[in-house]
């Protein structure tokens, strides 16, 4: 062809050039259409995804925030039993100081008794 005419040479190569097209266009394009199905799969998929780590997010903060009165909660129960147990032992010796007394109450009718009789 090429010695007959140039332009049909040209016209010749780019008809088969649109033949060969044609046939990869066709194979090609069911691969497309699948890639545009899995990006769209994708895009929901990750629609969830984020979705969940939101979720997750927010449980995470709950716990901590839950972790966080339970330590403070400890700490109150700890400072409680302290104080009582200070107290406790505070009682004790009062009982043992007023029971220390209770003789010297004795006593000290006696003196005053005695401190009455000599005014």
């Amino acid at each position: 062809i090429k010695k007959a005419s140039v332009a049909c040479e040209a016209i010749c190569m780019w008809v088969r050039a649109m033949y060969k097209y044609h046939f990869v266009a066709k194979a090609v394009e069911p691969k497309r259409q699948k890639l545009r199905d899995a990006e769209s799969e994708l895009s929901e998929v990750n629609a969830k995804l984020n979705e969940a780590r939101g979720s997750l997010k927010a449980v995470r903060d709950k716990l901590a925030k839950l972790q966080a009165d339970f330590d403070q909660a400890i700490e109150t129960k700890d400072q409680l039993q302290l104080d009582m147990d200070q107290c406790t032992l505070k009682l004790e010796r009062a009982g043992l100081l007023i029971g220390g007394l209770g003789g010297e109450k004795s006593r000290w009718g006696q003196n005053v008794t005695t401190l009455q009789h000599s005014f």
